[in-house]
């Protein structure tokens, strides 16, 4: 191996050390303790317990988001469900669970997805304006963020 090459192992190395801690202090984290691995949802508005359902058992809506929360590709999805939540706390019941955490296979198992998902009211397919709206994968691919205020408020109006 020639200098040249070595330098650029070395680089390749530094670069995937660096890379892999960025993951580790940028990924999902506890700080509940002894919660069994759940832990706190946070970013914009209040921190949200992973797992545990927020609001009202009788509400009239309930949603199930089960997305890689900490994934920067969900950030907006992740911001309008705890929106939704927020606007409506007597009304919404939001249930948030990390894609790769300690409860995502039992939801996957649960909601029959293999993909991240947005459950409103039992379903994730809607039609908006015409529009077949998916909420599974990432945002933008088969839904726009903001369409889960409008499916929600659609929901709301409809139970009165």
């Amino acid at each position: 191996m020639s200098s040249g090459e070595k330098k650029v192992a070395v680089v390749l190395v530094v670069v995937l050390i660096a890379m892999i801690g960025v993951y580790f202090s940028l990924g999902p984290k506890s700080e509940l303790a002894g919660t069994g691995g759940a832990g706190l949802v946070g970013g914009a508005g209040a921190a949200f317990a992973e797992a545990e359902p927020m609001g009202p058992d009788d509400a009239k809506v309930k949603i199930v988001g089960l997305v890689p929360i900490a994934n920067p590709c969900h950030a907006a999805t992740v911001a309008a469900l705890k929106e939704v939540y927020e606007e409506h706390p007597n009304d919404v019941q939001l249930t948030l669970i990390e894609f790769m955490g300690p409860n995502a296979m039992e939801w996957k198992q649960k909601l029959g997805v293999t993909c991240a998902t947005v459950e409103i009211n039992g379903s994730y397919r809607f039609e908006l304006d015409g529009r077949n709206v998916i909420f599974q994968k990432q945002e933008g691919m088969t839904y726009r963020p903001a369409d889960i205020k409008t499916v929600v408020e659609a929901e709301l109006a409809k139970a009165g």
